[in-house]
């Protein structure tokens, strides 16, 4: 599966957090849609390392998550600093 996912990195460019949330969509689907003997197949093939791949893009996408929560929250106060200047009511004044 890493041999895989590398594969993917290389031909596409997409970072790793990108691929592991395409093969994880993959994956999934592929549970949903085909007969589970076959899904049994595949899975055993690619032993762990899809429930890996799963388990990594799961955690990026927190870390994605709560990346964005931070820097809303920063730019919030920026623009809330900003306008308080603009209206005369910051502490920092212009000589």
């Amino acid at each position: 599966m890493e041999d895989l996912i590398r594969d993917i990195q290389e031909r596409t460019g997409l970072s790793t957090e990108t691929v592991l949330e395409v093969v994880t969509m993959v994956t999934d689907y592929m549970r949903n849609a085909l007969p589970e003997d076959l899904v049994v197949q595949v899975t055993t093939h690619l032993g762990n390392a899809a429930e890996s791949a799963a388990t990594a893009a799961a955690g990026a996408s927190e870390v994605v998550g709560r990346t964005t929560e931070l820097a809303t929250a920063a730019f919030s106060t920026t623009v809330r600093g900003l306008t308080d200047l603009a209206n005369g009511n910051g502490t920092h004044r212009t000589r």
